[in-house]
């Protein structure tokens, strides 16, 4: 490949794009690279050398982050410091500009805090506590002020404008800002934030209608109405707040991010249309329905009112359209400035302001002129009288109460997280919530509305500069103020001001909830969004409420039916191997014979959740597969069906899978179903599928008495025999051993059967149900190996569970497969099976270079991090390899096998821990300094030890542990 190739990048180009580090002079490292502008060398084809270049340049600027963390100490206070730790970025590629971006990121933050830090001492003298304070004030006006300002038009709309209550505008006002200042005050003490700023949760307006209008249906007098409401919203409160506290006290605040994020949506396009409409109700102090008579009377009758609420919505509009939202403060300005400008369009249409008034452009005026002390003050406080209460209305208002607290729980984590990033800090949600929790039950306590931490006027607070609970304080305070003269001034205020500040919000809201969601969810989701907004908008809360649990279902059953396929992949098990290593050469030719062997397994992986709506797919797919199979010609003798991926199972799906265990036996042929439950307690659902789908249940197989491989209890009082061998299974077997243990068990069979494929057919039972997809296959190698021949499954049994047969002193073995041969005649046996190919001098040569070891139970062989010396065969006993930092990984290795043949060849320190489990251990080890020796005087015959390393290694390759049964990558071997 030429030295320009556009594939890769050598050395040339990479020394050109980054320049080598240099010392800025104060220990610090920096990158620099070429600009955007400039056209380094870009491949055409992103290749793995290209992005092994961007990790590094990306490392190269972690490592400059903690070289300046470092460096904190020894800067102080000197701005131009900090800037020579920055410089252009490196690589004209996302990972380097991103790092670099976000090293720029914290160096500002740093400078932030160093300005912070010397402002804290400035601020110990005179001056400068003087200069703290003005800097406050602004930032405290603007905060009170907003509140004042958005307190107008919710205050008017927490009532229905059919409800006549006495100066229901004013009790509004009034109740918006004592839930503010309730939620600014806990703020100051209770959250981590120094700049946050709490408001009336002024988007559970349509609840506190809803709740107006189920009192007024139940209660006519004005007295019962308003005590049984004032109690409902304090009830609310309270239960918001005790909801907010125990989900922050049991630090589960987490469990807000499980509401589905469409309904969630779709219920913010329903507020943004009700709102919308208490726009109108407000502007034009009418009753609005979706009825030709309610267009008439709101809209149509009462154009000339709204009339300059669309004028001023539409003006705003187009200012931020050409602003393109670079001006924050843009919307409360414009609000403010609506009230001079009516007023100035009065006196240039030649309107009298009592004209006006008569008109309708204004609130009512307040009939008594009020002092500081007046009792009307303490009206939100006295309204409830628990014996006007109407029991029948709480009630029924139970269920929109439900809606009201699970609607309050998802703005603290949208508002707590979006303030957190835009005011760069840490947030804490289990200790918001905590204080939310706290304010809305005080507020509650009162007969107060719902309150949270707002993010808007939050972040202009913050951008104010304001911080600090003395400014906090200070807003109560001025909040305080405005609770007692406030309602004298709101009669000055205009109606269109409070339509353009409700019609504005409604809009944003019924965009981000309907508009601006569109390309963000699929159609099933979309069409909930628009369910939910339009039964809110017709029908009220609690339908609302109904539609998004049905929205919700229905999307979750059909997404699990359409997106997740019950079936992950299917494939025959020829690439696949089990931890049975050591099978004869006999079992070996089997299980590599195209019809006999591992290619008459097949492999269906099953996954997510399977239910009613998806079992019908999963057994007509499994049909379909082995149908095609059968086209193929190549029907299948094992069929594995695994469900280790699968989530959970209801009962229906089980009973589908218990029919579709006959169908697949009864329609092709197959001779066992083996199912893979994948947890030590069965299978994921209530229904014993586990018992149903077990041979032991099945039907036997016609003239069968006794069947081979059949699952059977293994326990104390009823131990593993042989035919020749009789000892019980030893305490210190391990559960795997003792797993697999349960075929050797069965396998008590007489040379009649050899060769006798139907009789030993007879034996198997025809379904089985294993824990691991590693038993699985184990139990079907032994199906396929029994059938051609039983007896060589039974002597690969005893050669692999041998530790479990020892008598005496172990150092000399009957068994029915070495026929009283010595330990000697069974390494020798073990080798020549291990190193195919090898004639007797070699085998003799490489044994002579053993020396046998004896262990016993609980002797460490090797400890993990040892050093490698020898390598190992075991003749007789059982080990257990540990890995000491995974819980509970770990493998049994049995009689025939070579362990540490890898650290002796590679050099590498031992991996695992090598422990004895069972009553004595046999081993023949191979030392370093014999091996080199043998490598040295005759390669030839150290090549079979490299053959057997790169079986083993092969064998980890394709164990079905290692494997990705259906990903889309695949090693080249």
């Amino acid at each position: 490949m030429s030295e320009n190739s556009p594939l890769l990048l050598n050395d040339k180009a990479v020394a050109d794009n980054i320049s080598p580090p240099r010392n800025n002079g104060g220990g610090g490292i920096i990158v620099t690279t070429p600009s955007l502008n400039e056209s380094p060398h870009t491949p055409t084809i992103d290749t793995g050398s290209d992005r092994h270049r961007r990790s590094s340049v990306v490392a190269i600027a972690a490592a400059e982050a903690i070289l300046q963390d470092r460096k904190k100490g020894r800067t102080q206070h000197a701005q131009q410091e900090y800037e020579s730790f920055y410089r252009i970025p490196s690589l004209t590629s996302i990972g380097s500009l991103e790092a670099d971006v976000a090293a720029k990121e914290r160096l500002e933050d740093e400078r932030s805090k160093t300005k912070q830090k010397i402002s804290s001492d400035e601020c110990h003298s005179v001056p400068g506590i003087i200069q703290q304070i003005s800097s406050q004030i602004p930032a405290v006006i603007i905060a009170a002020g907003l509140n004042f300002m958005v307190g107008i038009p919710f205050g008017a709309s927490y009532f229905p404008t059919e409800l006549q209550l006495q100066g229901k505008e004013v009790l509004g006002f009034r109740m918006f800002l004592f839930s503010t200042m309730i939620a600014q005050l806990v703020i100051t003490f209770a959250s981590k934030f120094d700049n946050g700023i709490g408001l009336q949760m002024v988007e559970n307006v349509p609840f506190c209608l809803e709740l107006a209008r189920i009192v007024m249906s139940e209660q006519s007098d004005e007295s019962g109405t308003t005590s049984t409401l004032f109690f409902l919203f304090g009830a609310s409160s309270v239960l918001v707040g005790f909801v907010f506290y125990l989900l922050g006290r049991l630090e589960m605040g987490r469990i807000v991010y499980f509401f589905p994020s469409h309904v969630l949506v779709g219920c913010i396009g329903g507020i943004g249309v009700f709102i919308t409409i208490t726009a109108i109700e407000v502007a034009t102090n009418t009753t609005f329905s979706f009825t030709p008579q309610g267009f008439n009377d709101s809209i149509v009758s009462q154009f000339n009112l709204l009339l300059p609420v669309f004028a001023f919505e539409i003006f705003l509009r187009l200012m931020m359209h050409a602003t393109k939202g670079k001006y924050s403060l843009l919307p409360p300005v414009f609000y403010c400035l609506i009230t001079p400008v009516f007023y100035f369009s009065l006196c240039a249409l030649g309107v009298d302001i009592d004209d006006a008034e008569d008109a309708g452009y204004f609130f009512p005026p307040i009939k008594s002129t009020e002092s500081a002390f007046s009792w009307s003050l303490l009206d939100i406080f006295t309204e409830i009288h628990f014996w006007n209460i109407s029991w029948k209305a709480v009630f029924k208002a139970i269920p929109t109460m439900m809606s009201l607290t699970a609607f309050s729980l998802i703005h603290v984590p949208i508002n707590i997280p979006a303030f957190a990033i835009s005011t760069n800090t840490e947030p804490d949600m289990n200790a918001e919530l905590i204080a939310h929790g706290y304010s809305n039950f005080i507020s509650g306590m009162f007969g107060g509305l719902q309150n949270y931490m707002t993010y808007s006027n939050g972040v202009i607070y913050s951008k104010s500069n304001g911080r600090g609970k003395c400014s906090s304080l200070a807003i109560v305070a001025l909040t305080g103020f405005i609770f007692i003269y406030g309602p004298l001034l709101c009669v000055y205020v205009p109606r269109c001001m409070a339509g353009t500040l409700l019609l504005h919000v409604g809009i944003d809201l019924f965009i981000e909830g309907v508009v601006e969601s569109y390309h963000d969810y699929d159609s099933l989701e979309y069409s909930g969004i628009i369910l939910i907004t339009i039964t809110m908008t017709l029908a009220g809360m609690d339908a609302a409420l109904v539609a998004g649990f049905i929205a919700a279902l229905s999307t979750y059953a059909v997404q699990s039916i359409t997106y997740q396929h019950p079936i992950k992949g299917a494939m025959c098990a020829a690439t696949l191997r089990s931890s049975a290593w050591n099978r004869s050469g006999e079992a070996q030719k089997i299980l590599l014979d195209k019809k006999k062997g591992r290619e008459r397994i097949l492999v269906i992986q099953c996954q997510g959740h399977i239910f009613f709506g998806n079992s019908t797919i999963l057994k007509e797919s499994v049909l379909e597969l082995l149908v095609e199979k059968r086209k193929s010609g190549d029907d299948p003798i094992v069929v594995i069906l695994d469900f280790t991926h699968v989530l959970a199972i209801d009962s229906s799906s089980a009973m589908t899978i218990e029919k579709l265990k006959d169908s697949i036996i009864k329609s092709f042929g197959v001779e066992v179903v083996i199912f893979v439950c994948g947890h030590e307690d069965g299978f994921r659902c209530h229904y014993d599928l586990s018992l149903k789908v077990n041979g032991g249940a099945a039907k036997k197989r016609e003239g069968s008495s006794k069947r081979l491989l059949d699952p059977i209890d293994i326990g104390e009082e009823d131990p593993i025999m042989f035919e020749t061998c009789k000892a019980p299974i030893h305490p210190n077997t391990s559960r795997a051993q003792a797993r697999a243990s349960v075929t050797a068990r069965a396998l008590d069979v007489s040379n009649s059967h050899s060769g006798y494929k139907n009789a030993v057919m007879a034996d198997i039972p025809n379904s089985h149900v294993c824990e691991t997809l590693d038993d699985a296959l184990i139990f079907a190698e032994d199906v396929l190996v029994a059938v051609q021949d039983a007896m060589i499954l039974q002597n690969d049994v005893d050669d692999r569970f041998r530790s479990n047969i020892l008598e005496g002193s172990g150092m000399a073995v009957k068994c029915s497969k070495t026929q009283q041969s010595s330990l000697e005649e069974m390494a020798r046996a073990f080798l020549t099976s291990l190193c195919t190919g090898a004639n007797a001098n070699e085998i003799d040569k490489i044994y002579r270079l053993l020396e046998p070891e004896m262990y016993y139970c609980n002797d460490i062989v090797w400890a993990q991090g040892e050093e490698s010396k020898s390598l190992k065969l075991i003749v007789d006993g059982s080990l257990l390899s540990l890995l000491e930092d995974e819980d509970g990984a770990r493998e049994s290795c049995y009689p025939g096998s070579i362990v540490g043949e890898l650290g002796l060849l590679n050099g590498t320190r031992r991996l695992t821990t090598l422990k004895v489990i069972s009553d004595k251990a046999v081993l023949y080890s191979l030392s370093q300094e014999k091996w080199q020796l043998l490598a040295c005087e005759d390669p030839t015959v150290a090549r079979f030890i490299d053959v057997i390393a790169i079986r083993y290694l092969s064998h980890r390759i394709q164990h079905v542990s290692n494997h990705n049964l259906f990903g889309k990558r695949s090693l080249p071997v």
